[in-house]
């Protein structure tokens, strides 16, 4: 399960990589609306994937966000990555036990599956997909 943090990064950039061929940035507040995240939950989101070299800024009235690489050489699973960090088996076990500790490598290990799967999805796929007819895509 993601986070709101990590659901709302995902959704900005594959919406940045949607408009990355027009070469204009997008506006953060324009980006909230549409997609109906949080305005100030956004900028947060935004200065982060900035720091991690996802995403660049342009100041003034025709600024905004652009993606900091092409939208065909960043995966889903690489944001994750950079965002969460790799999958952990922190749980809410209270007692540790060899059944709990089963329990958390299983779901490592098909986090882990399930994150490879994702480097193999970049944004552009799914902003493709988005756009395209019936608009819906599946993992």
């Amino acid at each position: 399960m993601l986070s709101a943090k990590t659901e709302y990064a995902c959704l900005a950039l594959v919406r940045l990589a949607a408009e990355h061929a027009s070469g204009q940035p997008v506006q953060g507040r324009r980006l909230a609306a549409e997609e109906g995240i949080p305005e100030g939950f956004l900028v947060q989101i935004l200065q982060e994937l900035k720091r991690l070299g996802l995403v660049v800024s342009t100041r003034g009235a025709c600024g905004g966000y652009r993606l900091a690489r092409d939208p065909d050489e960043l995966s889903l699973g690489e944001v994750l990555d950079l965002v969460d960090g790799p999958p952990s088996g922190a749980g809410c076990v209270a007692k540790p036990s060899p059944l709990g500790e089963a329990v958390a490598e299983a779901l490592i290990e098909s986090a882990s599956a399930e994150r490879q799967r994702l480097r193999g999805v970049t944004l552009a796929d799914v902003a493709a997909q988005a756009t395209a007819p019936g608009g819906m895509y599946y993992i």
